[in-house]
């Protein structure tokens, strides 16, 4: 009887040439047009450079196990969509208060969350969208981030 081939090792360990933007978003539906938004503006700008490499925005309809993934290496950015996930990021934001290593993190907000935006600052968010209504803004500050990492 042979025994099953097993996969090599390569095959468990993640891709770190991927630029990881993860979104929490309740709809899943920014994800998939952040991404086609940049890919978009990125090829506008420079055209099909090969020192791009590949941009990723994962969706989360939670922040359930998403502080494992935010603390990976080629997790660039955090998006979250606050609302009706107020509670939930908040907890999540605490944890990243120490962390000696987070992405950065980017909030989308309403009107309504205004009263929040002391605490989500000094909960080290870098920065506030209010009233968002298309993905170009949050396209954009991802490109900013892409840019000033690079």
């Amino acid at each position: 009887m042979e025994l099953p081939q097993l996969p090599e090792v390569e095959a468990f360990l993640p891709d770190w040439s991927v630029t990881r933007f993860m979104v929490v978003d309740r709809s899943e539906r920014w994800a998939s047009a952040m991404s086609a938004q940049v890919t978009e503006k990125l090829h506008d700008s420079v055209g099909d450079a090969p020192g791009i490499g590949n941009i990723v925005f994962d969706s989360y309809p939670t922040t359930k196990d998403i502080a494992s993934v935010a603390r990976q290496i080629n997790s660039v950015a955090l998006v979250i969509f606050l609302d009706g996930l107020e509670r939930e990021c908040l907890t999540l934001l605490r944890r990243f208060v120490t962390a000696p290593r987070r992405p950065a993190i980017l909030i989308i907000a309403d009107e309504c969350h205004q009263e929040l935006m002391p605490v989500l600052l000094e909960s080290g968010v870098d920065s506030l969208l209010f009233n968002v209504v298309n993905d170009i803004p949050v396209a954009e500050w991802c490109l900013r981030l892409m840019s000033q990492r690079s």
